[in-house]
């Protein structure tokens, strides 16, 4: 991303969507891929796409690469762009370490929504974590 990120924009009906996939996965963590564009320092996210967490685990996630391959195919022959991972915390919403790892190799905006607290922040790896601000909009 070339210019330094600070603000995702979500809509209402998207954040719903988030929330019901996290409180519908659990026990275990959700995940999901965020489509959308970028444009400058704003991420807009327009559409969600429910992931299975291969790991079936409550404290971890992984998508298969190969469900990965085809989804990332997908979403770019529809002229659009992954912007996002979403996933779910049993805890606060701060990235764990195997995130922080994972931010690394994928520097996309990282949105962790915590079932414990009901409030999800969001994340980017430039140089080092830093939180971007969550804008929702009616629309």
């Amino acid at each position: 991303m070339g210019s330094r990120l600070s603000k995702i924009i979500v809509t209402r009906q998207l954040h719903n969507n988030l929330v019901s996939l996290a409180k519908n996965s659990l026990p275990n963590e959700s995940c999901a891929l965020l489509v959308g564009k970028n444009k400058g320092e704003k991420v807009y996210v327009v559409n969600s796409i429910p992931m299975k967490n291969s790991d079936a685990s409550a404290l971890t996630f992984s998508i298969d690469p190969q469900d990965l391959f085809n989804t990332y195919q997908k979403v770019e022959e529809q002229g659009m762009q992954v912007v996002g991972i979403f996933h779910s915390h049993p805890a606060e919403p701060l990235p764990s370490q195997t995130d922080k790892k994972f931010m690394e190799i994928n520097p996309v905006v990282w949105l962790i929504y915590s079932t414990i607290t009901d409030k999800y922040k969001a994340y980017v790896f430039e140089e080092k974590i830093k939180e971007v601000h969550i804008h929702h909009t009616m629309a």
